[in-house]
């Protein structure tokens, strides 16, 4: 027995116990900072020391200066001690950089060499980089599958001679060809003629793959299909024609929506239903439908019913018709809100991912001296956005200009300014950083002094400012609503992957405010608010559950709100 003991001491005092890195240096460069060498390098400070993984991590700083054009550079390490735990350093010895000489191109027979020459990143005097070999054949690639070239090929080789380097590519163009006809397979219920409409694609134009590449985002844009990819064709008995085909695989046309939550202080329910047919007529008519009820526990309540249409390609091409008719109610004690409209309007799909609108808004607001809004509005957006609905990267951006009353009639004569800016970024771990700003800004003119709270600025609740009551903010107010000319929205949000694949976690912070144009806008008077839910995937986009608490002035006894519904915030 002390036998065995003393072989486990001997043991213990000859490995040790398990070393921790306490610092990463760089010794001898002078090209590269020391933060561009760590994000090479796997050595930590604060991981377990493993030297394996440090000598891997010298060739991989020796490989990196390599690739920058210090091909006789070298990398040694070092292990010394530090206060407590090990020192990893890194010696470097660069030596001389690599400079490019020359670039040759050859093969070429449509592009002058000289346009080729323009458009490669690698250029006589640049300090040699590996990578852009690849960058310039990418770049000849792009240009000649965009001008009729779908079968090109481009080879890139360097050659050294002491520092100086030279880029030969070599370019084998094959046929120029134009479209000889465009396929669909894979749609069961959706007409090839919706596909073929939506890809803008026409046999007998040259080819583009640029143009197949926007084509694939439009039939995408029609939200008939989960998935879309495109293949080029090559018949054997034509030399100069592709068949271009595109393969669909459909998803439900058809869904059915709901959403609900509760306030509290006062208490009310928040209810709501919706159903959606994408396909309408199997022409890619898009119908929506909803209804929204919301009582509190006094006999009060709010309640609305809307519906919209939308028929692409209506006149010209790419506009579509869009129409848009509503009915509001609102009982408070004993005064009663009524208000019915429509928006009707043309709005077409400039790129991928820009659109503008056209549109005219009919309001009637009842029970009310001077309640009809008629009103002409300008606007656009662009959406880079992965998924419309569980966004993790991209953006989205909307702007509007709106006039009404003048020539248009009505009661209300006001100018209308507004944007809004919404970013996702994907963060390490899976997690996503979502942020949105909104701004706008009304202003009356002619008969009108001030804007009626129906066509002002309302703020507040689960999808503004949570923690607040719905439309609570503003200087001025008409019940228990409050409403302004100006505001301004921010939230930000922190969402964590989907968990076992379908549940994920969200920290935000909202913040706002509702103003008259001679307070203006200011960070001591910002109402903000934050909290917490819970996402669970489904397949018509995520469910939430919101718990939002005010942080400014919060009443006694406010212990917060709780939503829920479908989708995020934004």
């Amino acid at each position: 027995m002390p036998a065995a003991f003393l072989f486990a001491a001997l043991l213990a005092a000859q490995v040790g116990p398990a070393d921790t890195v306490e610092a990463v240096r760089f010794s001898g460069n002078r090209s590269f900072k020391a933060r561009a060498l760590a994000s090479v390098v796997s050595a930590r400070k604060g991981e377990p020391l493993i030297e394996a993984r440090v000598d891997n991590d010298a060739r991989l700083l020796a490989q990196f200066y390599r690739d920058n054009g210090f091909r006789s550079a070298e990398v040694e390490r070092g292990l010394g001690r530090g206060r407590k735990h090990s020192v990893v350093t890194f010696f470097v010895r660069e030596g001389p950089r690599a400079v490019i000489d020359t670039v040759v191109i050859s093969g070429n027979e449509y592009f002058d060499t000289g346009r080729l020459l323009g458009l490669v990143p690698a250029r006589p005097g640049r300090n040699f980089r590996a990578d852009l070999r690849g960058a310039s054949e990418a770049a000849l690639l792009e240009l000649h599958t965009s001008n009729g070239f779908p079968f090109v090929e481009v080879e890139g080789e360097w050659s050294f001679a002491d520092t100086l380097a030279s880029l030969n590519l070599e370019v084998r163009e094959g046929p120029r060809c134009h479209i000889g006809a465009v396929r669909v397979r894979g749609n069961t219920k959706v007409r090839t003629r919706t596909v073929l409409r939506a890809a803008e694609v026409s046999p007998g134009e040259v080819f583009n793959r640029r143009r197949l590449q926007v084509a694939q985002s439009r039939i995408y844009a029609t939200r008939l299909f989960s998935r879309v990819t495109y293949y080029v064709l090559r018949p054997d008995t034509l030399k100069d024609s592709v068949i271009v085909r595109f393969d669909v695989t459909e998803q439900p046309h058809r869904m059915l929506l709901f959403g609900g939550g509760v306030e509290a202080t006062p208490w009310r329910l928040l209810a709501s239903v919706g159903w959606e047919h994408a396909n309408v007529f199997n022409l890619a008519h898009n119908f929506e439908a909803g209804v929204e009820f919301s009582p509190d526990f006094t006999g009060d309540y709010r309640a609305s019913i809307e519906a919209r249409y939308r028929i692409p390609y209506i006149i010209f091409g790419r506009i579509d018709f869009l129409t848009h008719p509503f009915f509001y109610y609102d009982r408070q004690d004993t005064l009663v809100s009524r208000e019915y409209g429509v928006e009707t309007g043309l709005s077409r799909n400039l790129l991928p991912q820009l659109s503008a609108g056209l549109f005219n808004r009919f309001r009637l607001v009842a029970d009310t001296s001077s309640g009809i809004t008629n009103s002409i509005a300008l606007s656009s957006q662009y959406d880079t956005r992965d998924d419309v609905l569980d966004p993790r990267k991209g953006a989205y951006a909307r702007a509007g200009v709106e006039v009404a009353g003048g020539l248009l009639s009505g009661n209300n004569d006001f100018y209308r300014v507004t944007g809004e800016a919404r970013g996702f970024v994907p963060l390490p771990f899976g997690f996503t950083a979502a942020a949105r700003a909104m701004a706008g800004r009304v202003f009356p003119y002619g008969r009108t002094g001030a804007v009626p709270s129906y066509e002002a600025f309302m703020l507040g609740g689960r999808n503004s400012l949570r923690g607040y009551a719905e439309r609570s903010l503003g200087p001025d107010s008409t019940g228990d609503e409050r409403f302004g000319p100006m505001v301004l929205n921010a939230n930000a949000e922190l969402r964590t992957p989907y968990l076992f694949g379908w549940v994920g976690l969200v920290g935000f912070l909202d913040a706002g405010e509702v103003v008259a144009p001679d307070a203006g806008f200011a960070t001591g008077t910002l109402e903000y608010s934050a909290g917490a839910g819970v996402r669970v995937r489904t397949p018509i986009g995520p469910v939430r559950v919101d718990w939002g608490k005010r942080l400014r002035d919060p009443e006694p006894g406010d212990r917060g709100k709780f939503y829920l519904g479908l989708l995020h915030v934004f």
